[in-house]
């Protein structure tokens, strides 16, 4: 049985995506075909280009969509534009983004990504790149470890933990996901929920460093709204505060006509909106979902669509 999860709001994802017959549409984080499928069974004649930068991800969903025809693509949705133009993609009428980790990569231990599972320090969800969470651990300087925990993981025992992973280090070299979790516990204890949370701060930090998943994310999301048709939508789920202020401050810059500074009367800067955002506030799971799906239970749903007259 695939140990890949069930789609985290699929229903209401799949219901804002308006999906119409013959249009064209994109998954950029395919993972285990969850929300693929929704797509297609809600309506099957659309046209379906799904991107995921894990090979096994994209063999998963061969098998799972088996009967239908996506077009699957192994690449960071960073290259969206690039990847759509090579397959004479010019517009499209929907996008979804499911962000974060998939739970078969978290549940996989050989990839690094848990403190639950002994496993090598890797986190890569792109096994062909070469920056691994163990050449950060080992070689990254305190400062930029300090960094890393603080602005990713909002830790506030950043410096601290950045602290005993480089006295931890000066002897031995970090390489597995045991060593770092109990380099962590000797600054934030053993046991307690505090030490638990940390951890997952700690750990969540070094994935998003390691696949750049904030610098991919900020400009995958204005090359989906460009590549939008007008009337087209794009929905984000996210399940991290950084991940969910630059979706929400996106959607804000491109529903907003004028940018100048308050001091500038007469605008200058020639901006104008392209967006209408549908969801005020971000949708979140119902309490039937979060307990049937406790990974579901801090994600946040953001919807826009393409204005009218916009290419």
């Amino acid at each position: 049985m695939s140990s890949y999860h069930q789609p985290v709001m699929a229903k209401t994802c799949i219901d804002l995506l308006q999906l119409q017959a013959g249009g064209i549409y994109v998954d950029a984080t395919l993972g285990g075909a969850g929300h693929a499928l929704a797509m297609y069974q809600a309506q099957p004649k659309i046209r379906l280009y799904a991107f995921d930068q894990d090979e096994e991800a994209i063999a998963e969903a061969g098998q799972r969509l088996a009967g239908y025809d996506p077009v699957l693509i192994q690449a960071n949705f960073r290259d969206l534009r690039t990847s759509l133009a090579y397959n004479k993609v010019k517009g499209i009428d929907g996008i979804l983004f499911d962000l974060g980790v998939s739970s078969h990569q978290i549940d996989d231990a050989e990839r690094g990504f848990s403190f639950d599972k002994d496993a090598a320090l890797d986190m890569r969800m792109d096994r062909g790149q070469e920056l691994s969470a163990g050449q950060i651990v080992n070689e990254f300087p305190l400062g930029e470890l300090k960094r890393i925990f603080k602005e990713y993981g909002e830790e506030n025992a950043s410096g601290r933990i950045a602290r005993a992973i480089e006295n931890a280090r000066a002897s031995r070299a970090i390489t597995t996901t045991k060593e770092l979790a109990t380099i962590i516990e000797s600054v934030a204890g053993v046991g307690s929920k505090e030490s638990l949370k940390t951890k997952v701060r700690i750990f969540q930090a070094l994935r998003i460093r390691v696949n750049d998943e904030l610098g991919a994310l900020s400009s995958a999301l204005v090359d989906a709204i460009n590549l939008l048709n007008p009337g087209g939508r794009i929905v984000v789920m996210s399940y991290h505060s950084l991940e969910d202020r630059i979706v929400k401050n996106t959607f804000k810059l491109e529903a907003t006509d004028c940018i100048c500074p308050p001091a500038i009367i007469n605008c200058i800067c020639e901006h104008h909106s392209k967006l209408k955002i549908i969801t005020k506030r971000p949708l979140t799971p119902d309490a039937e979902e979060i307990s049937s799906n406790v990974r579901s239970r801090s994600a946040k749903l953001r919807v826009a669509e393409k204005k009218k007259g916009e290419q």
